[in-house]
């Protein structure tokens, strides 16, 4: 059989005694490590993770994009934890939201309606006919604007905390609140201005 000239021969056997453990070697020895032709070294296996080849038998699934709302399943990216309101919190919003609608109508057309109102004060009092001075007129005007402002400040506020799923059924209460606050006060001033009302609860 014709041998391959490619084929490097294997280094001669030292004929010199292998030194023990701990003994220093001979010079010029050199440990050559028993060759062994039938050996097949296995395929690396591919690692867990970022980078690796999916397996052949194991199908390729598309990762699911997160939607607002879903709860959180094992194997998805984390998500930042976001408070929800309870379930309670939009009727109870909506409903004091309506509420405060029909408050506020009804406080505007009070304001508007205040020179009525303080002819039947003169007229249970015995006080004559009731001359409106020329600031009731605006005084009642911007008190009425005023009123319908903070509605509609606090419902935007409200739809705003409802669309992030917050809580948002105190917002109308405190709308409520400043807009009783402004309907009196706009009212208190428009009866301290008049001076007959003035002069007669002076003699009370």
């Amino acid at each position: 059989m014709s041998e391959n000239p490619d084929s490097v021969p294997f280094p001669a056997k030292d004929p010199r005694p292998r030194p023990q453990y701990g003994e220093l070697a001979p010079e010029g020895w050199t440990w050559q490590p028993q060759q062994d032709e039938d050996r097949v070294d296995p395929a690396p296996s591919p690692t867990v993770g970022a980078g690796a080849p999916p397996r052949a038998n194991e199908p390729l699934v598309p990762p699911v994009p997160y939607q607002p709302g879903q709860p959180y399943q094992q194997g998805e990216a984390s998500q930042p934890a976001r408070r929800t309101a309870p379930r309670w919190d939009r009727p109870l919003t909506i409903g004091l939201l309506a509420f405060g609608l029909l408050a506020t109508l009804y406080g505007a057309f009070s304001l508007g309606a205040l020179p009525d109102a303080m002819q039947l004060i003169y007229t249970q009092q015995g006080l004559g006919t009731y001359t409106p001075t020329a600031g009731i007129a605006p005084l009642t005007s911007v008190g009425a604007i005023a009123v319908v402002f903070v509605w509609l400040a606090t419902t935007a506020v409200s739809v705003r905390l409802l669309l992030r799923r917050r809580r948002a059924f105190y917002v109308p209460l405190i709308g409520g609140a400043v807009s009783t606050v402004a309907l009196f006060a706009f009212m208190l001033a428009a009866m301290l201005g008049d001076p007959t009302l003035i002069e007669f609860l002076s003699r009370q």
